[in-house]
Formats: C-alpha cells, sequence, structure tokens
C-alpha cells in the first residue's frame, strides 16, 4: 500500500509539467528519504513551478528549472533571481515560500548529505524515462552533471572499486579529486528503454581506476566490472536495467 501511494503521488508531481530526471529523483528525495509530508511536498513543488515561470518568462530555461543539469549554472540562475526585485518581493509576500523552496533544491542538487544516504540511496533507484539526444557538434546522449556529483557525494568521494586509494584535493570542491563513470556507457542508450544517466548505473572512482576502465588490459577490464556488477546489479534491475554479469562486462570492455 505504501509503494502504491507513493507511484501515485509521483504520478501527479510529475504530470503537473514535463519529465525530468532531476523532478523524479527530487519526489522521490523528498517522499522516501526526507520522509515529509504530502502538503509540504506540494508546498516545495508549488515554489518550484512558479519560479520555473519566472525563470522561462526571464528567458533564463524553455521549460522549467529541472532542465539546468549543471551546478554552476543552477548557482547562476539562483543569484539572477535574488537579485531580481520583482522576485524578492513576491518571496517577501510569500512569506519566503520561494526562496525556501529554491534553496531547498538547490542543496539537494549539490549532493548536501548525500553521503549520509548509503543505506537509503536504493529507495532512490527507479525507472526514469530516456531524455532525448541532443545535438552538440555531433549527436550525444545527454548527461546531468548534478546527478554526477550527487553520485560522487553518495560514495562519499571515495573510490568504489578501492576505498584505499588516494587522490588529490580538487580545488573547485575542496575534496579529493574522483570522476563519475557510467558502468554501462551510454553509447548504448538505443539498446535500453529507460535511462542509463541514473544514480545506480554512475560509480565514483578515482583516476586510476577510470583509465583503467578504459584502456587497461581486458581481463583486467573484466574482473573490474564483475565486482561493479556484484555491487550495482540488484539497483540496475530497480531502475528498470536489466543484465546478465556477462553482458554488464561487455557494455564497458568490447
Amino acid at each position: 500500500m505504501k509503494d502504491l501511494n507513493r507511484n501515485r503521488e509521483e504520478e501527479q508531481i510529475r504530470s503537473e509539467s514535463k519529465v525530468s530526471i532531476l523532478k523524479d529523483y527530487y519526489s522521490r528525495y523528498l517522499i522516501d528519504i526526507r520522509g515529509l509530508k504530502r502538503s509540504t511536498v506540494n508546498h516545495y513543488f508549488d515554489a518550484l513551478n512558479n519560479i520555473s515561470r519566472k525563470l522561462k518568462s526571464m528567458g533564463l530555461v524553455q521549460e522549467d528549472i529541472y532542465e539546468i543539469g549543471e551546478i554552476e549554472r543552477l548557482s547562476e540562475v539562483r543569484e539572477i533571481l535574488f537579485r531580481d526585485e520583482e522576485f524578492m518581493a513576491q518571496d517577501k509576500r510569500g512569506n519566503q515560500m520561494y526562496s525556501s523552496g529554491l534553496n531547498n533544491y538547490y542543496r539537494f542538487a549539490c549532493g548536501d548529505s548525500f553521503s549520509k544516504l548509503k543505506d537509503k540511496v536504493k529507495l532512490l533507484d527507479m525507472p526514469i524515462e530516456m531524455n532525448l539526444r541532443e545535438r552538440a557538434e555531433v549527436y550525444r546522449w545527454q548527461r546531468s552533471e548534478i546527478i554526477k556529483i550527487q553520485s560522487l557525494e553518495l560514495a562519499g568521494y571515495q573510490c568504489e572499486l578501492d576505498s584505499s586509494h588516494q587522490s588529490f584535493i580538487a580545488e573547485k570542491t575542496k575534496k579529493p579529486y574522483m570522476e563519475g563513470h557510467h558502468a554501462i556507457p551510454l553509447r548504448h542508450q538505443t539498446k535500453f528503454s529507460v535511462s542509463l544517466d541514473v544514480y545506480a548505473n554512475i560509480i565514483c572512482l578515482c583516476p586510476t581506476c577510470h583509465r583503467r576502465l578504459h584502456y587497461g588490459i581486458v581481463e583486467d577490464r573484466f574482473e573490474m566490472m564483475s565486482r561493479l556488477y556484484e555491487d550495482r546489479s540488484s539497483r540496475l534491475a530497480q531502475s528498470g536495467i536489466y543484465l546478465s554479469k556477462e553482458e554488464f562486462a561487455k557494455t564497458s570492455v568490447l
């Protein structure tokens, strides 16, 4: 019954605007991880829906705030709103509902406290609709930098193949430098009916392990992928991604 009610709540939230990976994850985060009441969740999304309309009128987004996939861009947009007199006046009339909703979403996007969610992270796994390909110089599947950063936070900035591996401190984050790796590469997206750019498919790796997975000898790469499969297969299945161990290893190695 709890799962049924949760699914109905998520469907209601998603139906209010364009489906987005970040919106889907945010709704489950508020409901299942933070355990907020439905009325509170509605307030958060009402605030973000109004903010999205404001951003669209300013030409800062095409549809809504959830399409912003980079932290730096989200920070810029947040600062623009906080300098906008009309927005701040509206926020004051609404008892800071809009700034509170925006700040809460921003903290989520930054992955605040994600390192404490290790025991609950499986609650976030679910099938996600594919994003359409975007055209840069060539076509490529869209990927979210925010989801990558959140995945590094979930792993506590430790290499998930060997937590003893050390890395330097990055100037930008002031945290150990780690890299987000799609265990099943996005080049295989057309073989799946759901998105591969999801928490369950993104692995936190030190630079050495990451390069080794891409360029190491085949036997070592198969062994590394087999270890990742043992850790992620159930979460991938929960996200609608089903592969045998052999199929999983081949997606990256061959």
